[in-house]
C-alpha cells in the first residue's frame, strides 16, 4: 500500500539547459520512482550562453538515452578537449598554455614536475604528458570515425548551441521520458516561508500540486531566493567579475577550421571566451564593471572579432549584456525545494563550471531520491553539506588562475592577484606547492569536479613550479625510465596525429550520415 506521505510528485520551475537536464535526469533515473512535471514561465528566456561542457555530459547524454550524433546535428554541437588560456601571465602573445581533458602520461606515478625537469624543458608541461594540445593545435577530433559513440582516443567534452540544447532536451524529455511539460508563469506560492510548498500557483494553470520541488528558475530565484529568502555566499572578493557582454560571429568559409578547444583569452579588466561551433563562434566578454564600463567592454570584444581572419564582419548590434553577481546558496534545499542551476549559484563562465554542477546537483538528487516527507530533512542536509564544499572548491579553482598571473597592466590584475583575496585554503595550498606538487591526498571529496590534475596543468601553465627540495631521488622512477615514458608519449603524439580526423571531418561525416528529421520531429 502506498504510503500518504511518499513523495511521487516532483515539479521542476524553470526551463532551459538546467530546468530540462534535471528533470530528463529524474524521469531516468531517480532511485524512487515519480512523476515528473517541469513549468516554465512564457515570459522568460534562457541565459543562452552556455555553450562549453565537461566530459561528464558524454555520460549525462548515455543516462537520457540521447544519440550522440543526433544531439550533434541538433544542436551544432563540435567536440572540446580542454581550454587554452592566452595572455593569463604575463600579457604577451607567447602567452598561452593548455588545460587539457586528458590526464598527464605517468599521473599517480609520482612528482610530475620534479621528473620533467630532471630531463630538461620541453615545448610546455601539457605538451610534454597530454597529446591533446597537439590535436588541439591542428583542429582534429578527439576520435576515428570508426570510434563508437560516447568512446574516445581522448577525453571529450563538447561545445553547443544553449538555446538548441535546451530544445532538444525539452523534446527528449516530453517525448521519450514522460514529463509533462506546463507553460505559465509562477504567481505565488502556496505555503509559509519556513515550511513545505504544497503547490505553485500559476497565472492560467491554477494550483500545480507536488511532493518535492526544484527551482531551476535562474538568476531569478523563484523558490529559494524569493519565496525562502536564502541568502548567496558572495564570492565578489575572490572573484569581482559581475557583468559580460556576448555575441554570435559567424565565420567567412563554410570551410573554416573548427576549434577543438575553448579560447580564453585575458585582457586588461576579465576574459574573453571563445567556442567554435561547426557555423559560428559564440564569444564573450567576462568583466568587472568596477573597472570597466559596457562600452569600453563592447569595444574590447569587437576588437578581438574585428582581429580574427576567420571571422566575418560582425553586428555590434546583436550584442548582448548580462549581470551576475558571484556566489552560491549555503543552504539550496530549504523544506522541500531544492536549487539547481544559476538559482542555486553561478561563478562566472571560466572553466565551464556551471553546467557541471547542474549534473552533479541532480544526479544527486535522483540517487538520494527521499521515498518520504520525513527523509526530506536528513536528504537536505547531506546536499548541502556537499554542495557548500564542492562551491567553495569551484571559487578556490578558478580563483587560482588569476592569483598565478604576473600581470600589472591594470588594477584590475593587481587585486586579482594578490593572495590576500584567496581563501585560507588556496593560501594554504599554494604555500605547500612552493616545495612539492599537488596531490590527491590533499583533496577530500569523493567527487572532485577539478582533479589534481586540473590543478597541475594551471600551476604549470602559470609558471609556479615547485622548488627541487634537492636529495629527493625522483619519485617516478630515474631518468632513464622517465625518458622512456616520454619517448613512448612522443609515438603516441605521432600516431593521433596521423591517424584521427580534423573535428570538422569528423562532424561532418557524423551528422551527415544522421537524418536529424527522423528521430527527432
Amino acid at each position: 500500500m502506498q504510503q500518504s506521505n511518499a513523495i511521487t510528485q516532483v515539479i521542476v520551475v524553470g526551463g532551459g539547459a538546467a530546468g530540462w537536464l534535471t528533470a530528463g535526469i529524474l524521469a531516468a533515473t531517480a532511485a524512487q520512482p515519480c512523476a515528473v512535471t517541469l513549468v516554465e514561465s512564457p515570459d522568460v528566456g534562457i541565459l543562452g550562453v552556455g555553450e562549453g561542457t565537461w566530459p561528464t555530459m558524454r555520460g549525462t547524454l548515455q543516462t537520457l538515452g540521447i544519440d550522440e550524433a543526433a544531439f550533434l546535428a541538433q544542436c551544432d554541437g563540435a567536440f572540446k578537449q580542454g581550454t587554452l588560456f592566452k595572455q593569463w601571465q604575463h600579457n604577451q602573445a607567447s602567452d598561452q598554455y593548455y588545460h587539457p581533458f586528458s590526464l598527464p602520461v605517468g599521473y599517480g606515478d609520482g612528482d610530475l614536475h620534479a621528473w620533467l625537469r630532471s630531463l630538461g624543458e620541453g615545448p610546455s608541461f601539457a605538451h610534454e604528458v597530454s597529446t591533446q594540445p597537439w590535436l588541439c593545435d591542428n583542429h582534429l577530433a578527439p576520435k576515428q570515425i570508426q570510434t563508437p559513440a560516447f568512446a574516445g582516443v581522448t577525453n571529450y567534452g563538447y561545445h553547443l548551441d544553449a538555446y538548441k540544447f535546451a530544445a532538444l532536451l525539452k523534446q527528449h524529455a516530453t517525448t521519450r521520458l514522460g514529463v509533462k511539460h506546463i507553460v505559465d508563469h509562477v504567481e505565488s506560492v502556496d505555503g509559509a516561508p519556513g515550511e513545505a510548498i504544497r503547490a505553485i500557483v500559476g497565472k492560467q494553470y491554477g494550483a500545480i500540486h507536488g511532493d518535492l520541488f526544484v527551482d531551476c528558475s535562474g538568476f531569478s530565484a523563484r523558490l529559494i531566493g524569493q519565496h525562502y529568502n536564502q541568502p548567496l555566499i558572495a564570492c565578489g572578493e575572490q572573484l569581482v567579475n559581475n557583468r559580460a557582454v556576448a555575441i554570435q560571429a559567424r565565420y567567412k568559409s563554410p570551410d573554416t577550421p573548427i576549434a577543438s578547444v575553448t579560447r580564453s583569452t585575458a585582457q586588461k579588466n576579465g576574459w574573453i571566451w571563445d567556442i567554435a561551433l561547426p557555423e559560428r563562434k559564440g564569444t564573450g566578454y567576462v568583466f568587472c564593471s568596477d573597472y570597466c564600463d559596457d562600452d569600453a567592454a563592447l569595444d574590447t570584444l569587437l576588437k578581438y572579432l574585428n582581429d580574427d581572419p576567420i571571422i566575418a564582419d560582425v553586428d555590434k548590434a546583436s550584442a548582448r549584456f548580462f549581470s551576475f553577481k558571484p556566489g552560491y546558496r549555503e543552504s539550496p534545499w530549504q523544506a522541500n525545494c531544492v536549487a539547481i542551476g544559476t538559482s542555486m549559484g553561478f561563478l562566472e563562465p571560466l572553466e565551464a563550471s556551471a553546467l557541471v554542477m547542474v549534473e552533479l546537483a541532480a544526479s544527486h538528487l535522483a540517487r538520494h531520491m527521499p521515498c518520504t516527507t520525513e527523509q526530506l530533512g536528513p536528504a537536505a542536509r547531506q546536499f548541502n553539506r556537499i554542495f557548500s564544499q564542492r562551491w567553495s572548491r569551484v571559487v578556490d579553482f578558478l580563483k587560482l588562475h588569476y592569483v598565478l598571473s604576473k600581470r600589472d597592466d591594470s588594477a584590475y590584475w593587481r587585486y586579482m592577484r594578490n593572495p590576500d583575496s584567496c581563501s585560507e585554503q588556496l593560501q594554504d595550498w599554494l604555500s605547500m606547492w612552493c616545495n612539492r606538487s599537488p596531490d590527491p591526498l590533499d583533496f577530500n571529496l569523493r567527487e572532485e569536479i577539478f582533479p589534481t590534475a586540473s590543478y597541475l596543468y594551471v600551476l604549470q601553465g602559470m609558471g609556479f613550479t615547485p622548488a627541487l627540495t634537492g636529495g629527493k631521488k625522483n619519485a617516478a622512477g630515474d631518468s632513464s625510465k622517465a625518458r622512456q615514458r616520454l619517448q613512448q608519449h612522443q609515438q603516441n603524439v605521432h600516431m593521433q596525429l596521423n591517424g584521427l580526423p580534423t573535428n570538422r571531418a569528423l562532424l561532418n561525416h557524423l551528422t551527415g550520415a544522421h537524418n536529424i528529421n527522423k528521430e527527432y520531429s
